[in-house]
Formats: structure tokens, C-alpha cells, sequence
């Protein structure tokens, strides 16, 4: 690791990391390197590194945290897991930085205009209470399934990408709103797809149960 410019440091960021759900393990981790030793994605390419991230995360420094490839390629196979001695779980800890960024990413867009739309926390976790939703945390938005989807042959903005990262940062009312969640069909070809096998179909089931349980109503045009 380079010289770090304390100017670009955020001594608030492994806090922020750790309130979210999944992300309290940063705080414990001492930088032992047994979930690098096992981490099977570093095969491929030996800078996605998840000691590098979370020991960057720890001294604060965010943009290069949030900048990095490992948090979309870090998947669930729990070798890291299984090595660590604090028993942090590493993929719940990117699962933490991943929803930071997007939260960042939201307050940054904020900051440049009015907000439409008011913040629901909650949302994700009404989702993933339900059983059809239990797959939310599994996503890292690599658009895999966006890519395949036949639904965006009718409309190049049907997205069941953006309505996921939607319903972790909480924008409830967007995400009601969004016609994608009604069309999305049962072809299953997102979830053959997937590299962490979510099934895109029952996600969007479960926000549809949890838009009649609010009593919401879409105005059919």
C-alpha cells in the first residue's frame, strides 16, 4: 500500500460499514490474511484482495474502498469464513460496503438536486422477510440478469437490476412504481444466469406482496 494523503482519509467509514446489517465484522477484523489465503477469487485476479479492502475500509480510506472491483465479484462460498479466527464474514462485510455505496451514491445525487422521494430503511428488510424475498442480499448488481431479460425487448428500460439496488438504498415508492415489477415473467432465464443464484421472478413477488400489504395501487394507464 502507498503513502496515505490524510487528506483523503474518512475516519467515520468503517463505522458507517458496520451499521449496516452484515458489516459489524469489520470491526473485528486484525488483518491476519486467512480469508485472502482462501479466497478462491484471487485465482483469477490477484488484486481482489479481501484483506486489502477491509484493512482500506478500517483506515478510512472510502473512495478507494467503494472504487474497488472485489465488491461486485465477492461471492458466498464461505471458505474465508470457515479459516477466519474471528469468524468475520467477509461476504456480509461487502454486502455492508456495497449498500454504503449506494447510499453514498444517493446522497451525492441529493446534494445536486431536490429529492423526489423520501427514504424508506426499512424496505430491504420487509423484503427479505418475506420467503421470496430471501435472495436480496445475494445480489451484487452485476446486471447479469438485466442483460438476459425478455422483458427488455419491450421497454430498453425494464431493469430488474435497478429495482433491486432501488429497494436496498429504500426508494419504496419507486419501486412500487415501477412497471418491471408487475411484467417480470417466470422464463427463469436471469436465474440460470446468475452467478449467485437469485431468482429475479421472486424477488419481484415479494415486493409485490408487500405493495398490496401496504395497500398500495398502481392507476393502470
Amino acid at each position: 500500500m502507498s503513502m496515505i494523503d490524510s487528506r483523503s482519509v474518512d475516519s467515520q467509514f468503517k463505522f458507517l460499514v458496520a451499521n449496516q446489517e452484515g458489516g459489524e465484522g469489520i470491526l473485528k477484523c486484525f488483518a491476519c490474511g486467512s480469508c485472502t489465503a482462501r479466497c478462491p477469487e484471487m485465482q483469477v485476479k490477484p488484486s481482489w484482495n479481501p484483506r486489502v479492502i477491509i484493512r482500506k475500509a478500517i483506515l478510512g480510506l472510502k473512495d478507494e474502498v467503494l472504487n474497488s472491483e472485489f465488491l461486485w465479484i465477492c461471492s458466498a462460498h464461505s471458505r474465508c469464513l470457515d479459516k477466519c479466527p474471528q469468524k468475520v464474514n467477509v461476504k456480509q462485510v461487502m454486502n455492508a460496503v456495497r449498500n454504503t455505496r449506494l447510499l453514498d451514491e444517493y446522497m451525492n445525487n441529493l446534494n445536486e438536486k431536490k429529492p423526489d422521494h423520501v427514504l424508506d430503511p426499512n424496505l430491504k428488510y420487509a423484503i427479505v422477510n418475506d420467503p421470496d424475498g430471501k435472495d436480496l442480499y445475494e445480489c451484487f448488481s452485476c446486471g447479469t440478469c438485466t442483460a438476459g431479460c425478455p422483458e427488455r425487448e419491450l421497454d430498453p428500460m425494464y431493469s430488474s437490476r435497478k429495482v433491486i439496488k432501488q429497494v436496498v438504498v429504500g426508494l419504496k415508492e419507486p419501486v412500487f412504481e415501477n412497471k418491471f415489477v408487475e411484467i417480470c415473467s417466470m422464463h427463469h432465464r436471469c436465474f440460470t444466469e446468475c452467478p449467485q443464484g437469485v431468482e429475479i421472478p421472486k424477488l419481484m413477488n415479494a415486493i409485490r406482496n408487500l405493495a398490496i400489504k401496504e395497500g398500495y395501487q398502481r392507476i393502470h394507464e
